[in-house]
Parts: C-alpha cells; sequence; structure tokens
C-alpha cells in the first residue's frame, strides 16, 4: 500500500511540474514577438481647425529608451491606393495645414514606425477620417442680390483675395478675378453670365487657398405676360388678367388706393422687373383673394397701405356678395417685399360661415419687412388670424416683423381637419409687438399643430396695454411646439409691472435671452459685429433676420 502512495505521489510531483512547464510557455507564447507589431504606433488622434490638424499617436510598445522616426501618409482614399501627402516626424505627433492638404476634403492617415538598425518597420496604424473645415469670408448670400443671370456676392474686406470659382451641378466652372479694389474696400463681387435656374457653388480664393465656400440657385426665367410703367392702369390691367398671369412693374409707384383690388377665382403674380422693392411702389387699399382658385403671389414691391387708409392687406373673401361662402383657394406668397400700413391685420382669412369653409394649402412670407400693422397691437385680429381656415403651411423666413399686431399667429376655432397644419418661424426677427391680452406667439387653443420657432429673434411685448402670460396657447392632442436657437427677451405681459411671458408646453432647445438694447420702437435691429447672435444659429450662422447682420 505504502508502496502505491508513493507511487501515486511521484505521478501528482510530475504533473504539476508539467502544469507549470506549460503555463510558462502559454505566458511567453502571449509576448508578441513580431517586430512589426512590437514597434507599432496605436490610437492616432486627430484635432482638426479651419486651416491644419494635430494629428497625434500612441508611441509603441516597446518604445522605452528607444528613439523612432515615424512616417505618415494622408491620402483621401481610405485603402490608400493614393498617397496625398507624405511626411516624417521625430515625436509622436505632427501637424499637416492647407499648404498640404485640400481644405473641406475628407482624408484618412497612416502612421508607422520607421527601420532602425535593430528592428524593422512597424506595421501602420490607420485613424478615422478628418478634415479642414477652411476659413470662411463669404458673408450670407443676400437672396434679393440672386437674379436670373447675374449674381453678387459679399465677402469680408481682405487683402490677397483673388477669384471666385463658380461651379455648376453640371456643366463648366467659372472663374472670375477679384480687383484689389473688390477684395478690400467694396467687399463684394457683382457676377454676369450665369444660367438661369441653376445652383451654384461659389468658392473664395486668395491664390490656389480657399478662403469661402457658399451655395446658391439662380432664379427662373420670368416671362411677363405684360409689362407696365408708372401711370399705366394697375388696377384695370389686374381686373382683366387672365389665371397665372404675371403682371411686371417697371420701377416707380403705382396707386390702386381708392379701392379694394379683388384678386377672383384666378391667381396671379405682381412682380418688380427689377427685383428691388425700394425702385418700385404700389400704393394699396387691400388686397382681397375671392372665390376657389385665388390667390397672389407679390415679389420686389414695397406695398403701402397709408394713402388707402388700409384695414386689411391680404384678405380672404367667398365672394364680394358672400363673403363667407365656401372657398380653396390657391397659394399666397409675399416674397423681397415691403409691407406697411394696414390697421386691421397683415392677413385675414377667418371670414368663411363655418370652420372649413375656407381651405388654402400654403401661406409664405419670404425676405420680407413687415411693420405697422394692427394699430400698435391693440388691434382685435393677429398678424396672421387664421381662424376656421384649414391651412396646410404657414412659412415665414428671412423677414422682419415690427410694430405688426397683438399676437402673431391664431387659428384658435376648435375644428377637425383634413391636416395638422404647421406653422414654422425661420431665421425671422420679431420687435414690438402684443396687445390687446392676446397670446404673443400663437393661440391654437384645442387644434393640433406643429409650430416651430427657429434661428429667430422675439423682443418687447407689449407694443400696447396688456398681453396674455402665456405666449403659447396649444392644448390639441398631436401638437408639437417648440423654439429653438433663439433670442428673447423683454417678453412681458405689461408695458409696466408684468410677469415674463412663458411657453407652456414647447420643448426648449439652445435659447438664448440676450437684451439687444431694443425697444418698442426700433427699426434698425442691426447685429453688433461682435453679437454672439451672429453664431448661434442651428448650423453656426447667425440668427434672426439675416439682413441684420450684412
Amino acid at each position: 500500500m505504502k508502496r502505491i502512495i508513493n507511487q501515486l505521489g511521484l505521478k501528482l510531483i510530475i504533473l504539476s511540474l508539467m502544469v507549470v512547464m506549460v503555463s510558462a510557455c502559454k505566458k511567453e507564447d502571449d509576448v508578441p514577438t513580431d517586430p512589426a507589431r512590437i514597434f507599432k504606433p496605436s490610437d492616432i488622434k486627430i484635432t482638426a481647425a479651419e486651416t491644419s490638424a494635430k494629428l497625434t499617436w500612441t508611441t509603441p510598445l516597446m518604445s522605452t529608451g528607444k528613439t523612432f522616426k515615424y512616417s505618415i501618409d494622408v491620402s483621401t482614399d481610405s485603402l490608400f491606393a493614393t498617397v496625398n501627402y507624405t511626411t516624417t516626424a521625430d515625436t509622436a505627433g505632427v501637424t499637416v495645414t492647407e499648404d498640404n492638404l485640400a481644405v473641406r476634403t475628407k482624408y484618412y492617415a497612416r502612421v508607422k514606425a520607421n527601420a532602425t538598425e535593430s528592428q524593422p518597420e512597424s506595421k501602420y496604424v490607420r485613424s478615422s477620417a478628418f478634415q479642414l473645415t477652411g476659413i470662411q469670408l463669404f458673408t450670407a448670400v443676400r437672396d434679393n442680390e440672386i437674379k436670373e443671370i447675374t449674381a453678387k456676392l459679399y465677402f469680408t474686406k481682405t487683402t490677397g483675395l483673388t477669384s471666385i470659382v463658380l461651379t455648376p451641378t453640371t456643366g463648366t466652372a467659372i472663374t472670375v478675378l477679384l480687383s484689389n479694389n473688390e477684395a478690400t474696400v467694396d467687399g463684394f463681387k457683382a457676377i454676369a453670365g450665369l444660367t438661369a435656374s441653376t445652383k451654384y457653388t461659389a468658392e473664395l480664393f486668395a491664390g490656389t487657398k480657399s478662403k469661402g465656400l457658399v451655395t446658391f440657385t439662380t432664379l427662373a426665367p420670368t416671362i411677363y405676360t405684360v409689362t407696365l410703367n408708372p401711370g399705366d392702369d394697375l388696377a384695370a390691367t389686374i381686373a382683366k388678367a387672365a389665371n397665372g398671369a404675371i403682371i411686371g412693374l417697371n420701377p416707380g409707384t403705382y396707386n390702386i388706393s381708392a379701392a379694394a383690388t379683388f384678386i377672383t377665382q384666378k391667381t396671379i403674380t405682381l412682380k418688380s422687373t427689377s427685383g428691388e422693392p425700394k425702385n418700385t411702389k404700389v400704393n394699396y387699399k387691400e388686397f382681397d383673394v375671392e372665390g376657389t382658385g385665388a390667390g397672389i403671389i407679390l415679389s420686389g414691391i414695397e406695398l403701402d397701405g397709408t394713402a388707402g387708409a388700409s384695414l386689411y392687406f391680404i384678405n380672404f373673401i367667398g365672394s364680394q356678395t358672400a363673403n363667407g361662402a365656401a372657398a380653396t383657394f390657391t397659394n399666397v406668397m409675399v416674397d423681397n417685399c415691403i409691407v406697411h400700413g394696414s390697421t386691421t391685420s397683415f392677413l385675414r382669412g377667418d371670414r368663411g360661415t363655418a370652420a372649413r369653409d375656407f381651405k388654402i394649402t400654403a401661406i409664405t412670407v419670404n425676405n420680407s419687412i413687415v411693420y405697422d400693422m394692427g394699430a400698435n397691437g391693440s388691434s382685435a385680429y393677429y398678424t396672421f388670424h387664421l381662424n376656421k381656415m384649414q391651412f396646410n403651411t404657414l412659412t415665414v423666413s428671412k423677414s422682419t416683423f415690427y410694430n405688426a399686431g397683438p399676437g402673431i399667429v391664431t387659428a384658435s376655432t376648435t375644428y377637425a381637419g383634413d391636416v395638422i397644419p404647421t406653422v414654422v418661424i425661420a431665421n425671422s426677427t420679431f420687435n414690438g409687438f402684443g396687445g390687446n391680452a392676446k397670446y404673443a406667439l400663437l393661440d391654437a387653443n384645442a387644434n393640433p399643430i406643429n409650430f416651430t420657432i427657429v434661428n429667430s429673434i422675439l423682443a418687447n411685448t407689449p407694443k400696447s396695454g396688456t398681453i396674455n402670460a402665456a405666449a403659447i396657447r396649444a392644448t390639441g392632442t398631436g401638437s408639437t411646439l417648440r423654439i429653438s436657437n433663439s433670442n428673447y427677451f423683454n417678453l412681458m405681459s405689461a408695458l409696466t409691472g408684468g410677469t415674463a411671458l412663458t411657453f407652456g408646453t414647447a420643448t426648449l432647445v439652445t435659447n438664448q435671452s440676450i437684451n439687444t438694447g431694443w425697444t418698442v420702437t426700433t427699426t434698425d435691429f442691426t447685429l453688433p459685429v461682435t453679437s454672439p447672435l451672429r453664431s448661434a444659429g442651428s448650423t453656426g450662422g447667425p440668427i434672426g433676420d439675416p439682413r441684420w447682420t450684412y
């Protein structure tokens, strides 16, 4: 028995020694022996800026006490079939610049440790994509400066700017040279010879270095049905115009202020031939959009209701004999206009006898200035008075409203519509509005609605009297309410002793409350060059109507 126990013990000892030997072999196998692995750098990190990018990496695993030289390749191809730039470094980092790489171009980098006397070169480690963002000297594109075959592009006055390259979506790029005076004194370039209805990418250069990038689309050609001169009978021309007519107005003043202008069961366009509202003016009393099929487009005109003692700028009616008769209107658009001088409302759409008797797809105000609408905020009618009217979209963009009504939008008469209406206010400025105990921004009551304010500035309520302490009333199931990347200040319920307005259930994201110093009587809303609001937008650009940052 003792002999058997001794034999078992010996076998256990031998087995233990074998386990130890195997473990030792296992640990030995875990240590990298391939020099390409041992001396491989790792973990490339990149910090990219406008004109440079800093690349750093972790030194090789076995680098202690050793000196390495690294090779760095940069390519637009993640597989590095073609290398666009190569350099070397003695430390675990290197900076590449616009002298080496093109801006606004996606690149990849790879790094390896070079061979030394004692070991071969390492394997490569590769980075994720990066790019130099590029300098942006172009300022915002001014919509009214983009025409059918011409464009005027503005930029920060800078010594050394030499050219602008305009590349259409299809076709050959155009290079226009900049004079020293244009680059350093004017700060803009007027460009001719473009193609209508074409999207261009414009890149600004100082020699071969990019200094800015913008895109714009030239206007579609306008084929006027008739073109008028001051002194021609505009009222008669509108009355006899056929559906779809485009009436061109040469610079000057036109007067239709003696009586309301009826746009009856047709859609027409009034457009200045210059595209400049400051040289083409229409004195109006009221535009009555009448009956099914009626709509109007106004473009490039100053519209003044003062002489005609205007109550409404645009007024929807079923017919002249039955204002409330049911009607389905076409679209209404006010683009690149200056509108002022109606004492009751900018737009009234509540005359339908019953809810949904009036229907329209889209109401749009773009790149316009609207002021002195609604009797210093004391009117009973909102700027956009859409009670009972079924509408799909109301869009206000790149526009300024001041002294313009007791509230912005109302659609408060409860009804079950075919669609949930959408209201979008984007890149616009509202100042000195509100009164008559209304809701400053929106009154949808129990109707569902999608309501968005983005990249805009709202300031100084009320214009007179008091306003509801809630800026928004919208309790309808399915409503979405959102205010983002906007600035609002001095929104109060009363001129004195009021409380700050609240926004109910609206989602508030990335907003600010910077007081720009405006009062209820301010009419110039230019943002100081140093204002943080010039870069507070959702894409890093300015907020409010962009015209005030030119």
